[in-house]
């Protein structure tokens, strides 16, 4: 879980493993593009050129791997 994702970070979205098959973004990744202020920490990620509103505490920090790219 991130507690403060920076702009442009690279991060994954996450949910618990029982919601998780459920979730149409589960293991998507994607640039942060809004970062939330006060409560809820509710942050903005781009997937698949569309920006989403997702919980802080789905979001977990991803690591950029070269060989993707």
């Amino acid at each position: 879980m991130m507690v403060n994702p920076r702009l442009g970070q690279c991060v994954r979205i996450h949910y618990a493993k029982r919601y998780g098959h459920l979730m149409p973004l589960q293991d998507k990744v994607g640039p942060v593009i809004v970062v939330g202020q006060g409560k809820p920490r509710n942050h903005g990620v781009m997937v698949d050129g569309v920006l989403y509103c997702v919980p802080c505490g789905n979001l977990v920090k991803e690591e950029h791997d070269a060989a993707r790219d």
